[in-house]
């Protein structure tokens, strides 16, 4: 395994691929039992994580060290793609068992066990714990459930590093000049992450959000706001104030160098939110993220082209395209979309604050999406985004994710809090892996 020295952070670096285990490790792997291939999987994780972690993880964890917040959690991880068979179940495991002292304060995880058959969206994985006991982890665990799902369900070993530089070098083209970062780690495990960044760097990136990916062009890694930070301020503060909440607390606690971007979906109140925080940070708001979910419409954005908002915009002389036409797709429904993206646009403009950009995330790997918006600034007139992050530069990729749907000061006061279109999905079949035994509840 090829290691490098990080000299300003004295980590080592993976820098190439090695499987988990050797063939032979493998082939025996099917007669130990779970925990004897947890442990084995431990001592073969690097000694640190940190530099392989998306960077706004790391600066979660110092706001909430400094806030004095540390209520425990349940958090759900599922894999939109599907059905098909996960694997990587016992890594991810390794990774929370080593890196965190989940079973020493009582914590739990459930899960699936590597091989079972899993539908689209089923829960997979359920971890309860302190939060900072595992917002650290979240890049690394799903890396791993991510890479290793794929490579079974899919025929791939790796990431095609071809790939990924040019269709950032096309994503890059497609925006224009504006600054393009990738935000890719956690859909591959951490072994390729310093390979897929550097490659992406190649293909025209300007930055990447772990410092293993960063280091490999001389940068450090880059982000600001998770929604898991959100939904800690949602706990304590309500969740009408968590945008607001917790910019407000990014910004009393990180360093002044590092812009203040607030992500501002986490209610489905993309307008809204983004006033609110424009207002309690003034001009020390340096820009808005927009990354609505699958499951929502963004706040004034247009369910389809019969939508009936869409006839103010056609009186103001705004050509919409018909629900047939190629760009349809990504002006309306759910997700980042056009019209959302255009109706926060004006809304900041409309409010004295058209010094507040906006940097989109969600779906634009997809080079067509884009170009979509490019095109939809001809006809708007505006500019829609200022920067974008992307992760899905490369095929196939089968993707997890974690939502908190739970915040309680003890796991048996958990009450149901997470981003709006993301709630608990209970799987009651889930065994207990770690920790003592009990069932897993709902809510």
């Amino acid at each position: 395994m090829a290691q490098e020295l990080n000299a300003a952070t004295g980590f080592k670096v993976q820098r190439s691929f090695e499987p988990v285990l050797s063939q032979e490790e493998f082939s025996h792997s099917a007669s130990l039992t779970h925990q004897e291939r947890v442990d084995a999987l431990v001592a073969r994780l690097p000694e640190y994580f940190e530099p392989y972690i998306d960077k706004y993880f790391l600066r979660s964890a110092d706001i909430l060290e400094k806030e004095g917040m540390n209520p425990w959690v349940r958090a759900q991880v599922f894999i939109r793609k599907g059905p098909g068979e996960v694997f990587g179940i016992d890594e991810a495991v390794a990774a929370l068992k080593k890196y965190s002292n989940i079973e020493e304060v009582g914590g739990k995880i459930y899960a699936k066990q590597d091989g079972d058959v899993y539908d689209a969206k089923e829960t997979l994985l359920v971890i309860e714990a302190p939060i900072q006991e595992i917002i650290k982890l979240e890049t690394f665990y799903l890396g791993v459930l991510s890479a290793e799902t794929t490579r079974f369900n899919d025929q791939v070993q790796d990431v095609d590093l071809d790939e990924v530089r040019q269709n950032m070098r096309q994503v890059v083209e497609a925006a224009g000049g504006r600054p393009v970062t990738y935000f890719g780690a956690r859909h591959w495990e951490f072994r390729l992450d310093a390979a897929i960044a550097q490659a992406a760097y190649e293909g025209g990136a300007t930055g990447a959000s772990t410092d293993a990916g960063a280091n490999t062009f001389g940068k450090d890694g880059v982000g600001t706001i998770p929604h898991a930070l959100e939904n800690i301020y949602a706990f304590y503060k309500g969740s009408e104030d968590a945008v607001v909440e917790s910019t407000l607390a990014f910004d009393r606690h990180i360093d002044t160098s590092v812009p203040r971007i607030a992500l501002i979906d986490y209610n489905n109140r993309e307008i809204d939110d983004s006033l609110a925080t424009a207002k309690a940070l003034g001009d020390a708001l340096y820009a808005v993220r927009v990354d609505t979910c699958g499951e929502n419409v963004p706040q004034g954005g247009l369910r389809s082209a019969d939508d009936p908002a869409a006839t103010q915009l056609r009186t103001e002389g705004i050509a919409l395209p018909s629900d047939d036409e190629r760009d349809a797709k990504y002006w309306y429904g759910t997700g980042v979309t056009v019209s959302g993206v255009y109706a926060l646009r004006k809304a900041l403009d409309e409010a004295g604050r058209s010094d507040v950009r906006i940097m989109l995330t969600s779906g634009f790997g997809d080079v067509e999406k884009v170009r979509a918006f490019r095109r939809a600034e001809e006809v708007l007139g505006v500019t829609l985004f200022d920067a974008l992050g992307v992760g899905g530069i490369y095929k196939p990729c089968r993707a997890a994710t974690m939502d908190i749907v739970a915040v309680g000061e003890t796991p048996e006061s958990f009450i149901p809090i997470s981003k709006v279109g993301r709630p608990y999905r209970p799987n009651p079949s889930l065994p207990l892996v770690v920790g003592e035994s009990t069932e897993l509840g709902g809510m």
